[in-house]
C-alpha cells in the first residue's frame, strides 16, 4: 500500500505544521521563503516567519499579513538575514 496523502493544501496551517514537524523544529524557528504572497501569509498565520521575494515591482497585497522580510532576490535576503 502506498503512502497516505494529505487532503490538506496550503495555506491551511496543517501544511506548514507538517513541514516543521518533519524538519524537527518549532514553527517559530522556521521561515518560509516564497514568491507567492498567499504562501508567506499562510506560513505566518501558522506560526512560522515569512520572507517574500518580490521579483520586480509587484506590491504585496495589503489584505495579507505583512511579511517579516521582503527582498528582491535570494542575495538580498541573505544580506538581510546577516
Amino acid at each position: 500500500m502506498g503512502r497516505r496523502r494529505s487532503s490538506t493544501w496550503k495555506p491551511h496551517p496543517r501544511a506548514y505544521r507538517y513541514a516543521v514537524e518533519h524538519a524537527r523544529v518549532r514553527p517559530e524557528q522556521a521561515m518560509l521563503v516564497a514568491t507567492h504572497p498567499w504562501d508567506v501569509d499562510g506560513a505566518q498565520r501558522a506560526g512560522l516567519s515569512g520572507a517574500w521575494l518580490r521579483r520586480g515591482r509587484t506590491a504585496y497585497p495589503s489584505s495579507l499579513t505583512e511579511p517579516a522580510l521582503a527582498a528582491e532576490d535570494r542575495a538580498e535576503l541573505a544580506r538581510l538575514l546577516g
